[in-house]
């Protein structure tokens, strides 16, 4: 599992040359960050490879004497690379003649940018004695499709949101419709039922779980709100993803609320078919969503997929769930202040 215990969250990030000639800003939230091994990147960098932070071309300005030459790279596209006119330090480069994105040299950021690569990129020229990221993603060469990496850079960002935020958000707390949901949920349990909190962020659920004598267990990916849950209602909370679920017909309940919105849509129908397997026959699931379409960053930068109720009702279907009811309610108000339809989804396992 890739933790996000370093990354962290800057507003505005800068960098420059080696001389101090060159500066440049960067005002929009990085895309991802990885490290590449080819041999371009290994020259560039005079190093074992490269360190790139993709950010919209939008969001980046520089300023300073530079100069730039034209090269075909090893994956066959046409590159412009920018390098400070008085040093020579390789500032940043973009896959011309339209490029999607600038690709800035991470070493040339100021201290305390607090990002952390994802992936590893060309492997194959990858020098021996170099190790691999531990829990990363790796490409032998140039990414087919960059939208792993992206989803990758994306949840970890989110992650860091809820590790920096962790104290604001669980004293912001849960309002009624968590309640009534929770209460919901915990009359269709037999008594001292086994139920996961997935995603449990602060803990309260877990907490008033506990209450009423079920065996809880706690999971969540920050670091920070484990805390939290430990601090405010002793919950003990296993550090996971989504995807580190692995338990076969352990609980008779599920609770996923508000958490699974974090994930890509792309992902869903095998962590639906995790959470099935986790389940005892029989056994209840509760998911709380954001109703709507796509996906994309919130106002805060936290990552979001949206899905209306026919479409849940569909791959709750598909996983083998059954007795599938689905509320959708208005006028929710999340933590970036922004109203939204809610879906609140409870489904039966099917044997």
């Amino acid at each position: 599992m890739v933790e996000a215990r370093a990354m962290t969250l800057v507003k505005q990030l800068t960098g420059g040359c080696q001389c101090g000639a060159v500066r440049y800003t960067i005002s929009a939230e990085p895309l991802a960050m990885l490290r590449c091994h080819c041999t371009s990147c290994q020259k560039q960098s005079a190093s074992a490879f490269g360190l790139s932070v993709f950010v919209p071309v939008t969001g980046f300005a520089v300023a300073g004497p530079l100069k730039h030459f034209e090269q075909r790279a090893e994956s066959g596209r046409r590159m412009r690379y920018h390098f400070c006119a008085e040093c020579g330090t390789r500032i940043h480069h973009t896959a011309e003649p339209d490029p999607q994105y600038v690709s800035v040299k991470g070493g040339t950021l100021d201290p305390g940018h607090g990002l952390e690569p994802v992936a590893d990129v060309w492997t194959r020229s990858k020098l021996p004695w170099v190790p691999l990221l531990e829990g990363g993603l790796a490409y032998p060469q140039q990414p087919p499709d960059m939208t792993p990496i992206l989803e990758r850079w994306q949840a970890l960002r989110t992650i860091a949101f809820y590790n920096h935020r962790a104290a604001d958000y669980a004293e912001r707390g849960e309002d009624e419709t968590d309640h009534d949901a929770l209460k919901a949920f915990a009359a269709a349990l037999p008594s001292g039922a086994a139920v996961l909190d997935l995603g449990c962020g602060s803990g309260w659920a877990a907490a008033a779980l506990r209450e009423l004598g079920f065996a809880v267990t706690a999971m969540d990916a920050s670091a920070g709100l484990a805390r939290e849950a430990a601090r405010r209602h002793g919950i003990e909370v296993r550090l996971g993803r989504f995807e580190d679920l692995e338990a076969h017909e352990r609980f008779d309940g599920l609770w996923v609320h508000f958490s699974l919105l974090h994930i890509p849509r792309t992902r869903w129908p095998d962590l639906l078919a995790r959470m099935r397997r986790a389940l005892r026959p029989g056994g209840r699931l509760h998911i709380g969503l954001k109703a709507g379409e796509g996906s994309g960053p919130d106002r805060l930068g936290r990552f979001y997929s949206y899905a209306t109720r026919a479409e849940l009702a569909a791959l709750l279907t598909e996983a083998g769930f059954v007795d599938i009811e689905i509320e959708q309610r208005s006028g929710s108000k999340g933590f970036d202040g922004s109203e939204s339809d809610i879906l609140l989804a409870v489904a039966r396992r099917g044997d």
